[in-house]
């Protein structure tokens, strides 16, 4: 049975390339996080226990990287023309994902953290703190229900019987792709990964509370995982294990 890796939000892969990376690219940036956080004393690092951990788990799930189906969503065309890993994806879709206030399909405003057209905080919230109206590129948005029910219906067909890990950071529709992932695939849904606290920011504290709640009375795993180290130790751990109870099932 498939797990397959939506990823919504993907920026430079990170995430998914500390697992199934190269082990150049790998130990290259374990090294130079090495020097930064322990060395120069710039940024943290992890324990040698838990390098042990992100090493000893990467190393047992790439052993099942054919178990693996990857399916990457990434609004910002900059990113996606400028970086060579997309291809590697099994699918690929280069548009924003909106909320069911926007029509079906638009053409959304992508507006830039810090004017940076490569940054990682860019949204189509205005509300993002890092963000003004002046500074955007045009992307294809597609509201999160259209763009599940697609999917859902393509996988179905292709698979079958499967497992779905969720991995996002998309600067404030979290709470959207999970309520749409969810009604979608149910129970298939078995891990969320990613970071939810943009939220709180663009839609404020009561939409915050609610996500949690969902989460909560619906019994679904969630772990922080992001492009910083420190998450990986938990986040390749959770990963694993998906592998292991889809064994056992």
């Amino acid at each position: 049975m498939r797990v397959i890796w939506i990823d919504v939000g993907t920026h430079f892969a990170q995430e998914h390339s500390s697992i199934f990376g190269s082990n150049y690219s790998f130990y290259s940036f374990i090294l130079r996080r090495f020097l930064s956080g322990k060395v120069l004393k710039r940024g943290k690092f992890v324990s040698f226990k838990e390098l042990r951990s992100i090493i000893q788990a990467r190393t047992r799930i790439r052993k099942r990287s054919s178990d693996f189906y990857a399916v990457f969503v990434e609004a910002n065309p900059k990113v996606a023309y400028k970086k060579n890993f997309y291809p590697d994806a099994d699918m690929f879709f280069n548009l924003a994902l909106t909320d069911d206030s926007h029509t079906p399909v638009s053409i959304a405003k992508l507006y830039l953290g810090d004017e940076n057209e490569l940054s990682q905080g860019s949204s189509v919230f205005l509300e993002k703190h890092n963000v003004h109206k002046g500074s955007y590129v045009a992307t294809f948005g597609v509201s999160v229900s259209d763009f599940f029910s697609e999917l859902e219906l393509h996988l179905n067909e292709k698979f079958g019987d499967y497992s779905v890990l969720l991995r996002l950071n998309c600067e404030g529709v979290e709470d959207d792709v999970i309520y749409s992932t969810y009604k979608r695939f149910g129970n298939k849904l078995k891990l969320i990964c990613g970071s939810l606290k943009d939220v709180e920011e663009v839609k404020g504290l009561e939409a915050s509370q609610k996500l949690d709640e969902f989460i909560s009375d619906n019994n679904l795993a969630f772990e922080k995982f992001d492009s910083g180290i420190c998450s990986w130790p938990k986040a390749h751990l959770a990963v694993l294990n998906l592998l292991e109870k889809k064994d056992e099932s």
